[in-house]
């Protein structure tokens, strides 16, 4: 993204009452905070609904529900549910070679089903991985084979909330230990490997959370435990990290994004309410001080961001009877809402771009009363539901 800051007041609220975590969080505590304080009207600024694409869907089992997806090109794609099964709901995973226009059913691993997402993440055709929160499934022939892989440290139980990748290493923040010994930490692993260790000095005490961004051989990583503290780090291929300025506060909910080695965006959202919070987009270039570039609409609590070399940045949210898509074109100088999907207060997730044009995202899942996955393929300005 260009660093194009931008005039006015922020909002000056930086205080909220419950964590935000990495992920959704309970579907308990999510419901709480999404849910609206005034009637459902319509999608605001003209917000279209959701169009349907068409897809041979020969490879996905029927009542097939996504849950999340990962996509290495925009052709390149994997979507993880589940579907109908003798014992009741069983994990199902389906590919597509070809952009969404046909799939194919993979092996998936056993895992469960959380309100908390279970996640998956592939970092090229082969090396794949696979979480429920609690254990970490891997495989290195593109989904033929699973295997549990161990995260050497972890003491107690061991709660996984993100997972990415560069050319190089798989990463994954993870908390572990018991009361007080709680510790929140950056794993990786070299690619192809199941090598899973703690970085060293990538860490913060607490049972906290937050995000990775990527973008080749570099990643960022903020570590945080909401009100308490907030650090981030920064390496150009792995090897060695730094630490660097955050770009949020450590009031704030944390979403991270990248679109050059040396560039990170972030989007802090803070003062949630029931159904709106507050959402600032930032910017710094080089571990320097962040660059205030403009304020998402309040709409929604946050669950996505992404952002793209085309200086879009786009914000997902859920909440005041709906769920939301907000995108700015100009580097946050100003914003629209390309989605609104109305009625069913679910969760937007996996938000990502594989290049300037083609972007995904979950709409709820199969813990929840609905499932789905959209795509857009003009930068963010259209979505469409994929035929699943």
């Amino acid at each position: 993204m260009k660093r194009t800051a931008i005039a006015g007041t922020p909002p000056t609220s930086r205080s909220w009452y419950s964590r935000l975590s990495a992920s959704v969080g309970t579907a308990t505590a999510l419901a709480a905070l999404v849910a609206p304080s005034v009637a459902w009207a319509s999608p605001t600024d003209g917000a279209p609904a959701a169009t349907r694409t068409t897809a041979a869907t020969a490879g996905v089992p029927a009542g097939f529900a996504p849950g999340s997806t990962s996509w290495t090109s925009p052709t390149d794609g994997w979507v993880l549910g589940f579907a109908p099964c003798p014992a009741g709901s069983c994990p199902t995973l389906v590919s597509t070679s070809d952009g969404a226009q046909t799939w194919q059913q993979r092996t998936a691993p056993r895992v469960s089903s959380t309100p908390d997402q279970t996640k998956i993440h592939f970092a090229n055709q082969l090396d794949g991985w696979i979480t429920d929160g609690q254990v970490l499934m891997a495989t290195h022939d593109g989904a033929g084979t699973w295997r549990r892989v161990r995260l050497s440290g972890a003491v107690g139980s061991a709660s996984i909330s993100k997972l990415a990748s560069t050319d190089r290493y798989a990463y994954a923040i993870v908390t572990h230990g018991v009361g007080s010994t709680k510790t929140t930490q950056l794993y990786s692993s070299p690619l192809g490997a199941d090598t899973w260790q703690p970085v060293a000095g990538v860490a913060v005490p607490g049972n906290g959370g937050w995000d990775i961004a990527t973008h080749g051989s570099a990643a960022y990583v903020t570590l945080g435990v909401i009100h308490t503290s907030i650090r981030t780090w920064s390496t150009a291929d792995g090897s060695g990290w730094t630490e660097v300025q955050p770009v949020c506060s450590a009031h704030d909910a944390v979403r991270l994004s990248s679109t050059g080695p040396d560039d990170v965006e972030g989007m802090c959202s803070f003062g949630p309410e029931r159904g709106y919070m507050a959402k600032q987009l930032v910017e710094s270039t080089g571990g320097g001080a962040p660059v205030v570039l403009g304020y998402a609409p309040h709409t929604g609590i946050t669950t996505g961001f992404a952002t793209t070399s085309a200086g879009t940045a786009v914000v997902a949210g859920v909440g005041a009877g709906a769920s939301w898509l907000h995108a700015s074109f100009d580097n946050g100088a100003t914003w629209e809402t390309p989605l609104a999907i109305p009625d069913v207060q679910l969760p937007l997730l996996d938000l990502d771009f594989q290049d300037a044009a083609h972007g995904v995202v979950v709409w709820g899942g199969p813990a929840w009363s609905g499932a789905a996955v959209y795509r857009t393929t003009d930068g963010g300005h259209t979505w469409s539901q994929l035929t699943l």
